[in-house]
């Protein structure tokens, strides 16, 4: 057998060997159990591991131990908890053995019982267990000091073999169906046939051999031209044309040239019209308008906003309308291709600016792409990815959507490099993870270090379609493959458990994982709650989101406990899931009904209650408004009546007014009645006496003064001081009206002495403020009336 296939063979099994390679922990009291010194190991069946101490039972989910102890009052008559060996019963509780006998603990209402019959019970006897195997084969063996958990490790995806611990750089797949890989350290090319099977390394020489052979430069991009040449860009600078013969040797040929300012290659892309374009990492965007002859020429352009020397240019995207966009370490260059003469083609630079929301999110760009509806997708180096469309990116002034880890279902946002996988989804490579993105709908499915290597640091390399389907990734360590079953297919699901409540001031309830529906008291309002995907293999790059009560799901994060503040009385209902230990999500979620019950104040009758009592308030407002507005006009109209009385007994009318004069209401009581009729006959007996007062007018009428302002007050509106002036107002209006029926000069002093006024002048100030006139203008628009 030849050597190098010997040689292949050791590494595949040093591989295999590597990829199941098994590790321990062990766990103590340093690690939370409740004693170093444990005496058994058994699985329950909603799959929580429990260990039995000389200090009780320990509850383990894969991240915590929680203690079951007795406690002051519980109703048991236990009387050591030094447990000496555990067993499941038909029911699936846990009895425990102690050298005091025997207790039960109750998996279904996490109580501990007394065990009357202890005979029912065929228990191993006491001494060292042996190793269990929990559900997912791993191994736990009682030690002198605490218990040690053996698992073996295993990543679905499987590295291309020979290429440990290189990193692979480049990868292109060739019109034979045959895929390129470049490594870096070792400077090979490695071609693989259809079926993933080496066919050799390509040597300087342009042979394949079947050993490994550097092929002299470092490889960082690899091309296929439709005329069948390949190219490939290095660094160290050097850009390389190679061309297959007939018998399948390669003639490789350096192109130089002195318009070449920066040989070192990191992309290359061909246009519709045949022209590769080069992103150099220092002379930025480099076109060679004639890549198939013997001595191509170069065209370097000048960009608009940057520098063209020195612009280091990561990857280049062609669009759907030929237009050039470049991924920099300063920002994005967008080029009109000017299809008539290509040095015509007019760069710009775009970078971020600060006081634009919508601008770029950050200058180092490291890829670009575009999808099957024509947005086009820039992944940058720690701030996420950017979304625009080719109409907006080349528009006056370009607007972004940002994708991140703070706005959407993305769990990193150092993205390295990016691949349209068809669907509407994008393959997202980050430092040490690879996200499969579908951003019309924000979904991520996230393949975490587990499921590639233990050394997981991915090259900026963009992830290549295999013939068979499978995916090729870059990775420091080498080069890895993964099958769309591995990466669609899930193995092994968690089971998702709430594991304790913890309400402020109270006892933890670790017994959270056996009920779906948590009643909580009305002043139980701030509360936490704990949960754990059950997986003892490896549980480091689970992922845990949430939402409550219907809302979008939380942002995925490693957090195992959601604390609520001030939560609102009523019924909620709380959902969790979680990944598996590869970073995919599973079917396993979990759903919690969380009542909090509410005051008394807060309940469905008191608010009942309170609306009642609203809308009574506002029915009294509106019932006094208009009863008020009511009892204002009836005294207006008794006042107006009133004073026509007044006038009537006055003897100011005429016989037929006085006739017509309003009587009082019918349905005024005697007493109001009689009550009027005295204060109108004082009026009428001194309403020429200057010396009238209100105490007279009160004894005139039997009663007090305030009795007197208050009923006068609530019968015509009005105090007896104002009814006495409204009266000598209305008698001094109907002098002045006589006087200018008669033609007469008014006399005015003659007047005020006849109203009870010895003040001409403060009669004439009474009268103007109650008329708007003095008198003698009022005797003037009498007379004219006339």
């Amino acid at each position: 057998m030849p050597r190098h296939i010997l040689k292949s063979l050791f590494l595949a099994y040093i591989f295999t060997l590597a990829a199941t390679a098994q590790r321990s922990v062990t766990y103590d009291n340093r690690s939370g159990l409740s004693h170093w010194i444990v005496s058994d190991v058994l699985q329950d069946r909603q799959g929580f591991i429990w260990l039995s101490t000389w200090n009780g039972l320990n509850r383990f989910d894969g991240y915590e131990f929680r203690q079951i102890k007795t406690r002051p009052g519980d109703g048991t008559d236990i009387k050591s908890e030094v447990i000496r060996r555990i067993m499941q019963d038909g029911k699936g509780n846990i009895v425990c053995r102690t050298e005091s006998g025997f207790f039960r603990f109750d998996t279904h209402n996490y109580r501990l019982e007394d065990v009357a019959d202890t005979t029912m019970y065929d228990m191993p006897p006491i001494g060292k267990p042996a190793p269990f195997r929990d559900s997912e084969g791993n191994v736990w063996t009682v030690e002198r000091y605490g218990v040690t958990k053996t698992c073996t490790a295993h990543h679905p995806a499987k590295i291309v073999t020979g290429t440990e611990n290189v990193q692979a750089r480049a990868f292109m797949r060739d019109r034979k169906n045959r895929w390129w890989l470049a490594t870096k350290e070792d400077e090979c090319i490695r071609i693989y046939d259809g079926r993933n099977v080496l066919a050799g390394f390509l040597g300087s020489d342009g042979r394949l051999h079947g050993e490994k052979t550097p092929f002299g430069h470092r490889a960082y991009t690899i091309v296929q031209t439709r005329g069948g040449d390949i190219w490939a860009g290095c660094k160290p600078g050097a850009l390389i044309r190679m061309r297959e013969r007939a018998d399948g040797t390669f003639e490789i040929r350096r192109i130089r040239g002195a318009e070449l300012a920066c040989d070192i290659i990191y992309h290359i892309i061909e246009d519709g019209a045949g022209r590769l374009w080069l992103a150099t990492f220092g002379g930025g965007v480099v076109c060679i308008p004639n890549p198939e002859a013997d001595n191509p020429m170069f065209i370097s352009f000048k960009i608009n906003g940057a520098e063209s020397k020195g612009c280091k240019v990561r990857r280049l995207l062609l669009t759907r309308r030929g237009n050039i966009v470049c991924a920099t370490t300063n920002g994005i260059v967008t080029g009109r291709i000017n299809r008539s003469d290509v040095r015509k083609s007019v760069f710009r630079r775009l970078g971020r600016d600060g006081k634009r929301s919508g601008s770029l999110c950050n200058n180092a760009t490291m890829d670009v792409v575009q999808d099957g509806r024509g947005r086009i997708f820039i992944a940058t180096e720690n701030s996420g990815i950017d979304m625009t469309d080719e109409e907006e990116l080349f528009g006056d002034e370009p607007s972004f959507a940002h994708f991140n880890t703070a706005n959407s279902s993305l769990t990193s946002d150092a993205c390295l490099a990016m691949t349209v996988k068809g669907g509407g989804h994008i393959l997202v490579v980050c430092t040490d993870r690879v996200m499969d993105f579908m951003p019309y709908g924000d979904s991520t499915v996230t393949y975490s270090r587990r499921f590639w290597s233990a050394a997981c640091h991915f090259s900026e390399e963009r992830p290549l379609r295999l013939p068979d389907g499978s995916w090729l990734f870059g990775q420091e360590q080498g080069a890895y493959i993964a099958t769309p079953h591995n990466m669609d297919t899930r193995g092994y699901k968690p089971p998702l458990l709430f594991t304790e409540l913890m309400v402020s001031g109270k006892q933890p309830v670790t017994g959270i994982c056996t009920t779906d529906t948590v009643v909580l008291g009305t002043d139980e309002r701030n509360f936490s709650i704990s949960f754990a995907a059950l997986d003892y293999t490896d549980n480091t790059d689970i992922c845990y989101r949430s939402r409550l009560d219907g809302s979008p799901w939380s942002r995925a994060g490693n957090d195992r406990t959601l604390t609520f503040y001030d939560m609102a009385p009523g019924t909620h209902t709380l959902t969790v899931q979680s990944t598996d230990r590869y970073g995919r999500w599973v079917d396993n979620a979990r759903r919690l009904t969380i009542i909090v019950t509410p005051h008394w104040h807060e309940t469905l009758w008191a608010r009942m209650a309170e609306w009642l009592l609203f809308a009574g308030m506002i029915t009294g407002v509106v019932y006094t408004v208009f009863y008020i507005r009511n009892m204002n006009r009836q005294r207006r109209e008794l006042l107006v009546k009133y004073m026509a009385l007044l006038d009537r007994a006055d003897g100011g009318q005429s016989p037929a007014e006085k006739a017509e004069a309003p009587a009082l209401p019918a349905e005024l009581p005697e007493s109001d009645r009689r009550f009027l009729g005295l204060v109108m006959r004082y009026i009428e007996e001194n309403i020429g006496n200057s010396d009238a007062n209100i105490d007279d007018m009160a004894a005139f009428a039997a009663t007090s003064r305030s009795n007197l302002n208050r009923k006068l007050r609530s019968l015509v509106g009005i105090t007896a001081a104002q009814l006495l002036i409204d009266a000598r107002m209305q008698r001094a209006a109907q002098m002045l009206g006589a006087a200018a029926a008669e033609d007469g000069k008014p006399r005015i002093a003659e007047i005020a002495y006849a109203c009870g006024y010895s003040d001409p002048r403060y009669f004439s100030r009474c009268f103007r403020q109650k008329y708007g006139v003095t008198p003698s203008e009022y005797h003037g628009v009498s007379g004219t009336g006339r």
